[in-house]
């Protein structure tokens, strides 16, 4: 796998520690190799230059539930330096380039979320600077949640990352940096309101959910010795065929809040009626989802996209 090499990602290994490599890329030189050590204490050096990063909080659907991509330990989502030669757009979506293993087509939305101050440092020198954090709120479409293979063993520290549900973390069970837990907060709530203001983001995802023939993602953990699937049987999913139920509306809907949101069944299915996009069906179809094992079926629509 051709992966970008460690001066291309541009990736920040901890909430303060910046790539030394990527910092060649900057406009300001590092100090010559032959430059006296200052031996002043890091916090009374006055910051050389104000660095602007992208944190990308990258969301999934995984087994009905919101997962988040986080890197090892509790540094949070994966961060880049935006260079000079490009934008935070550019930088947001060489992030996902590294990471995943369809990046062109996977985000389904993605959402400028706020920004965060930060003091940085550079690993392996005293470089530092202020870093204003830019955060993005990544969807991804149904089963485009595939990443790149052996990244946890990747030579690049920030590119280690893995899925955790967004429960764990809410209830406790994974621990965040603060600074970090703040960054995800943000990025989790404007993703929240954005599915609140527009709900036809859910009809859009399960009109292109389809049924993904590869392995189910719970079953990849249980082969002994192996981080990922091989590229060879890896195919990107086909697109869904548009049609849906709004039972398994509601519960894709329930997935990007807390267990205990109270949600408004009634009047989340007028809204989603009121989008004018779902063209009803003289058909049923079973609901996907953890209601699958009741073997429930409900009536199906179409999701008539934009123009048509």
């Amino acid at each position: 796998m051709d992966l970008r090499s460690e001066a291309e990602v541009g990736t920040i290994d901890s909430i303060k520690s910046i790539d030394l490599l990527e910092q060649n890329h900057m406009s300001t030189s590092l100090p010559r190799p032959d430059a006296p050590n200052s031996s002043q204490p890091a916090h009374d050096v006055v910051p050389r230059r104000l660095i602007v990063t992208a944190s990308v909080v990258i969301f999934a659907v995984r087994d009905w539930n919101l997962w988040v991509l986080l890197r090892e330990g509790p540094w949070g989502p994966p961060m880049r330096i935006v260079l000079a030669s490009e934008s935070v757009t550019d930088a947001v979506d060489r992030t996902t380039e590294a990471l995943l293993m369809w990046p062109a087509k996977a985000p389904m939305i993605q959402l400028k979320a706020g920004w965060q101050e930060q003091q940085v440092y550079v690993w392996g020198s005293t470089e530092q600077g202020e870093a204003v954090s830019l955060i993005h709120s990544v969807l991804l479409h149904a089963h485009h949640d595939e990443l790149r293979p052996n990244l946890q063993s990747h030579s690049v520290p920030s590119l280690r990352v893995g899925w955790t549900a967004v429960m764990e973390i809410e209830s406790g069970q994974r621990t965040l940096d603060p600074e970090v837990g703040t960054v995800l907060q943000t990025a989790l709530h404007t993703l929240r309101s954005q599915v609140q203001r527009d709900p036809e983001i859910v009809l859009r995802y399960l009109a292109g959910m389809g049924v993904y023939k590869g392995f189910d993602w719970w079953m990849q953990d249980r082969v002994v010795g192996k981080e990922t699937r091989p590229m060879s049987i890896l195919k990107e999913p086909p697109a869904g065929d548009g049609i849906l139920t709004l039972a398994e509306a509601a519960l894709l809907y329930r997935a990007f809040f807390p267990a205990d949101e109270q949600i408004d069944l009634s009047n989340l299915r007028r809204r989603f009626l009121a989008t004018n996009r779902l063209e009803p069906l003289d058909e049923e179809r079973p609901v996907r989802g953890r209601e699958l094992d009741w073997r429930r079926v409900s009536r199906a629509y179409r999701y008539q996209t934009q123009g048509e």
